[in-house]
């Protein structure tokens, strides 16, 4: 018996000396062996002089600064189930103080994961002239529990890379983005340099702009292109984009382009900026090259561009076969067009199809459209929306052509009947054949009876439910209730099994018009 304890004691010492755990310290000496926090490491420099094996953690003294970049290369990578970690220690999270430059770069290094660590920079116009955290090359990243902020660039970069997976990640005050994924092929179309993208409850915000980008958009919240199969889930985005200093094109709080196979769904995006005399500020984007993706179940509120912006810019890649879904708009569009937003560059790149279905746009700003419509494209299709508008259904000079609207209810805030030019919604499809079909009329003008529209202000999209966005629940009566149109049984179109809350659809006798299902 005792000798077995004696072994046992052997083997734990053993284990122990053999640990791949290094700890860094203010009070700690390089000379160390950094194996344990009573034998730590002092500098970053001496995290960059060594090259790590699979299973390595990397751990700062919780509550502690420590100023440099933390560098790692292909030398440090690590391999499936037996990553490099870099994290804190002991109680609370270390600060890494970047300065001018990055607070962590690495580059070739697959299989890492960087958690619990806040990331500073000098700021982004007091010094610094990077991202935080540039990941580029390397597979399989785990970024998780990090706080990333004064940075000229991006808070949070990673580019080329796949399978990267990004969670509770608060990046704020940064130039650029907040949180950027970014490849090269832009003119390529087929490629794509990202893969399995993940991107989850995180938060950006007062991402202004970056004064160096003076002939393109800064000041974005959460921003991926390259991306072949991605999620941007549960994340919030806000007032980003306010100290854009080009006048042109500007930020958004939650975009993609040149992806496919992407959904972006269950985020709030709100009171998103850009310059007061540029494009944009909205709160979603698909845009340039994006494919066969979906935007549903998210929230956009008084953003000074689009709720919900679907924009081709003239990237190589076809912009089309794209669902916008069971989506909430409200009073967006303050300085930029409306709800909903559609334009493509006159003499680049190709937009065609897209699925506008089960959303409620809403907008009562003064003459507030609730569509922006630079030009026409094919293939664009509105059924089962709720659209609430002050004044103009469309912005103003807009005409709609071969746009399809079909089953949808309109209500015009300022007791005006007509649409467009059209005194009544029978005089327009009359004209037009808008909302007709098999010669029947199936769209409504008429309130859509939500409980109290235009109140949210909703800002954590884990409280996408009944009970924090009642605002927009159909009440006993409404007409959208059980109005909807079957849109698989007409048009071989999956009409999705729940609405925003969750509910599955149909609860009724029949679906209900409008991101909400009545209960």
């Amino acid at each position: 018996m005792m000798r077995n304890t004696i072994l046992l004691l052997v083997a734990a010492a053993m284990a122990g000396a053999c640990s791949n755990e290094y700890y860094i310290s203010p009070d700690g000496d390089d000379s160390n062996s950094g194996k344990s926090p009573a034998n730590a490491w002092k500098t970053i420099q001496k995290v960059n002089e060594t090259d790590f094996v699979p299973g390595s953690s990397i751990l700062f003294e919780g509550g502690e600064e420590f100023e440099g970049t933390i560098q790692l290369s292909g030398a440090d990578a690590g391999s499936a189930g037996r990553e490099i970690t870099i994290s804190s220690y002991g109680e609370g999270r270390a600060l890494i103080k970047g300065g001018d430059k990055q607070g962590l770069l690495a580059t070739d290094c697959d299989f890492l994961v960087v958690r619990d660590l806040i990331f500073e920079g000098s700021g982004r116009k007091t010094g610094n002239t990077t991202d935080g955290i540039l990941i580029t090359g390397s597979d399989s990243v785990l970024l998780e529990k990090l706080e990333v902020y004064g940075f000229q660039k991006s808070g949070l970069h990673v580019r080329k890379s796949l399978k990267a997976h990004i969670t509770h990640v608060y990046a704020h005050h940064n130039g650029f983005a907040g949180i950027h994924v970014t490849g090269a092929t832009m003119n390529h179309k087929t490629d794509y340099d990202n893969a399995d993208l993940y991107i989850g409850y995180c938060v950006a915000v007062s991402n202004p702009g970056d004064p160096t980008v003076l002939k393109n958009h800064s000041g974005n919240g959460i921003l991926a292109s390259s991306v072949k199969g991605g999620i941007i889930e549960y994340c919030e985005a806000f007032n980003n984009g306010w100290d854009m200093p080009w006048t042109g094109n500007g930020p958004v709080g939650i975009w993609i382009w040149d992806c496919t196979d992407f959904i972006i769904q269950y985020c709030i995006a709100h009171d998103n900026k850009t310059n007061p005399v540029a494009a944009d500020g909205g709160g979603f984007d698909f845009d340039g090259g994006v494919s066969n993706s979906i935007m549903q179940y998210n929230l956009s509120y008084n953003n000074e561009g689009c709720g919900y912006g679907l924009y081709e810019f003239g990237a190589a890649k076809t912009w089309e076969n794209n669902i916008i879904r069971y989506n909430i708009s409200q009073d967006d569009g303050i300085i930029n067009g409306g709800a909903v937003g559609i334009w493509k560059n006159d003499s680049r790149g190709t937009m065609r199809n897209c699925e506008i279905y089960n959303n409620t746009f809403y907008n009562s700003a003064e003459n507030g459209p609730v569509i922006w419509l630079y030009d026409h494209y094919p293939g664009f299709r509105f059924r089962n929306n709720i659209f609430v508008y002050n004044g103009t259904f469309l912005d103003e000079g807009q005409q709609l052509e071969d746009e399809v609207f079909q089953g949808n209810v309109y209500w015009n805030l300022d007791g005006g009947l007509g649409i467009g030019n059209y005194e009544t919604i029978e005089e327009w499809a009359a004209a037009t054949g808008k909302e007709m079909i098999n010669d029947e009329l199936v769209g409504q003008y008429i309130n859509p009876g939500l409980h109290s529209p235009g109140k949210t202000a909703l800002v954590d999209p884990g409280s996408l439910d009944g009970r924090h966005l009642s605002e927009y629940i159909p009440v006993p009566g409404s007409p959208v209730i059980d109005a909807g149109l079957d849109l698989k049984e007409l048009f071989n179109l999956d009409q999705g099994k729940r609405d925003i809350l969750g509910t599955p659809i149909p609860s009724g006798k029949a679906y209900d018009i409008g991101a909400i299902e009545y209960q």
